[in-house]
């Protein structure tokens, strides 16, 4: 696993608050396409990394803003194994921004899973 987002309305009172109040360091920010911005910050003692994630064009649902995202190291066969056990994809993969190639699924519970192809 590479890490939990967090879907915010406000990204930099979210990154004040996991900074001063939780102890996590910001690492860095992209913006991978308009309106869209994602902080990244890491818990220095356990490397646990979290990813804010704010876009103009979409409010947080409460009880729905938060997903998983997992590194894989193809993401054709992860598309491939997700669909032959029947996992709902709701995203199909595509190229981001930086090249990264990315999918979308969720669990059971309707969680967001995100696939990353580095």
């Amino acid at each position: 696993m590479k890490s939990v987002v967090i879907r915010t309305s406000d990204i930099q009172k979210s990154i004040a608050f996991y900074e001063k109040i939780l102890g996590f360091t910001f690492d860095s920010m992209i913006s991978p396409s308009p309106g869209k911005q994602i902080a990244f910050l890491s818990e220095p003692d356990t490397n646990c990394t979290i990813e804010l994630l704010h876009n103009d064009n979409a409010n947080p649902v409460p009880g729905n803003s938060v997903s998983l995202t997992f590194v894989v190291e193809q993401i054709g066969e992860a598309e491939k194994f997700l669909t032959a056990n029947k996992v709902h994809i709701i995203s199909a993969p595509k190229t981001i921004k930086d090249g990264k190639k990315i999918m979308t699924a969720v669990d059971p519970n309707g969680i967001e899973l995100d696939f990353i192809e580095e």
